[in-house]
């Protein structure tokens, strides 16, 4: 067989000729691209799409406080991320005909594909390291602890895609005109999926020390949901690139590769974000209030506020969470309440209704509108209030 450098100076191959040769080399039956593959490619963009409008409602309504609790900056990344590495899905997964811009290989696979599903990987990681410094260690997520572990992981990113630059092409991926194709280095090829291990690692030992957190809005079940899916991706990726490295030239396989990874990448993003984009939509004030007012039954008005007590527009987790969201007023509109099983609408004109002091159970109820105060003092049960509210 020739080498790469021989193949360089040999003009392309075309039509069943170059489908011959490519069978030839890699022992497997090649299917060349078709509708099936464009049709694919449609598909995850919808994907895409979809989950597109679903952030940009969140943006829309970025200042609902169970919205802003879940950091929408962090989740716009993560999802832009997720984006990006599709993208680069097409080229490498060889969803497209390797020409003109495609034709980058380096650039594709290295700041494409590679860098973004480690920043995908990286955020996810970066966010439970915030739940477990909140609800593990009792520490606020701000300041040194925020910007420190995300500049190293940027640094350590960034060396490894100029690492990943300044070696020979050959190294890492070249394109080959005599087939067409993109030829990815073996080497380059497991040190990336190894090195991909590292932060799923360390998000699934965050994940286990996460499994007993007492967060009042499903942390920990949100947390496994997410681990669920991206192990599902990484062994998929693993096993596929380990031991079927021509999986590209089968059409089913490299079709169901894209797809699963723009699914399964766009579902994490729903996991965290769903429900208070719910209960935007359908109970918007109602909610609100409840969900303020959980945070006090639960006694985690310190760790909600203040520990995550951030000034700006730090990209964070539960960022924007003030004690001024607990002890100020919720707005001077009126409030739909849904006090025994019937709406009522509640007139704020000076903030909440009902200021004075109201103890229930171990929580401090100060701010619950009076009209509400009957309806929750028939629930002396904890798990009832709760029920209640999720």
């Amino acid at each position: 067989m020739a080498t790469l450098e021989q193949l360089q100076q040999l003009p392309p191959l075309h039509g069943q000729e170059r489908i011959l040769a490519l069978e030839k080399l890699s022992g497997v039956k090649v299917e060349d691209n078709d509708g099936t593959d464009v049709a694919a490619i449609i598909a995850s963009c919808v994907i895409l799409g979809i989950t597109a409008a679903f952030m940009g409602y969140v943006w829309l309504n970025r200042n609902y406080r169970p919205i802003r609790a879940k950091g929408v900056k962090m989740c716009t990344i993560i999802f832009l991320s997720s984006a990006v590495w599709v993208v680069g899905d097409f080229q490498m997964n060889g969803m497209v005909r390797i020409a003109g811009a495609w034709k980058n290989c380096r650039a594709w696979v290295v700041w494409v594909r590679i860098l973004f599903s480690y920043i995908f990987s990286g955020l996810l990681m970066l966010r439970f390291l915030a739940l477990d410094r909140i609800f593990n260690r009792g520490k606020p997520y701000r300041g040194k602890a925020m910007y420190v572990p995300a500049i190293l992981l940027s640094l350590l990113l960034l060396a490894y895609c100029l690492a990943c630059q300044f070696v020979p092409t050959k190294h890492i991926s070249v394109y080959v005109d005599y087939f067409q194709i993109c030829v990815v280095n073996d080497t380059f090829r497991y040190a990336s999926i190894g090195l991909m291990w590292v932060p799923w690692t360390v998000s699934l030992v965050l994940a286990y020390r996460l499994r007993n957190i007492e967060g009042s809005f499903n942390e920990r079940y949100e947390t496994m949901v997410v681990m669920a899916l991206a192990y599902m991706l990484l062994i998929k990726t693993t096993v596929v690139q380990a031991a079927h490295p021509y999986f590209i030239f089968n059409r089913s396989f490299r079709q169901s590769e894209t797809l699963l990874d723009a699914v399964a990448a766009c579902m994490i993003v729903w996991v965290i974000l769903a429900h208070p984009v719910y209960q935007c939509v359908f109970h918007h004030s109602e909610y609100e209030v409840r969900w303020v007012n959980k945070l006090r039954f639960d006694g985690q008005v310190d760790k909600y506020a203040a520990g995550f007590n951030v000034g700006g527009d730090e990209i964070t987790p539960y960022s924007h969470i003030h004690e001024a969201d607990f002890n100020g007023s919720l707005s001077s509109k009126n409030l739909h309440i849904l006090e025994h099983g019937r709406e009522t609408e509640v007139e704020t004109e000076s903030g909440l209704v009902g200021q004075q002091a109201h103890s229930f159970g171990n929580a401090n109820m100060e701010f619950v509108p009076a009209e509400m105060y009957s309806d929750l003092s028939v629930h002396s049960d904890q798990q009832q209030f709760n029920r209640r509210i999720i």
